[in-house]
């Protein structure tokens, strides 16, 4: 968790769908971990995006044009996702369970 030492671990309760409960739950059979920790971590790993998201968001409100945002929007995601992908293929591991 980012600064985890630093700050205090805040806590919310979230309601999921059926389906969205199975595959998280087949998820985390398959990461070997628990499914709060695999949610924690989906949702940590959201946090640029979502904080781009809120960047685009207060631009478009403070009148600024709206495709030039959206299109900034694009492309920090798309940067964004290079990134996850280059980490991704560095720290490969294959946790594919036998059957």
């Amino acid at each position: 968790m980012t600064n985890e030492s630093n700050s205090k671990r805040n806590k919310i309760a979230v309601h999921l769908n059926d389906e969205t409960h199975q595959a998280m739950k087949k998820w985390s059979e398959y990461q070997g971990t628990t499914m709060p920790k695999l949610a924690q971590a989906l949702l940590e790993d959201m946090e640029p995006l979502l904080k781009q998201l809120i960047e685009t968001y207060e631009e478009i409100m403070s009148g600024s044009d709206k495709d030039k945002a959206l299109n900034k929007l694009l492309a920090k995601g798309l940067t964004l996702a290079a990134e996850k992908l280059s980490e991704g293929e560095e720290d490969a591991t294959d946790n594919r369970q036998d059957n």
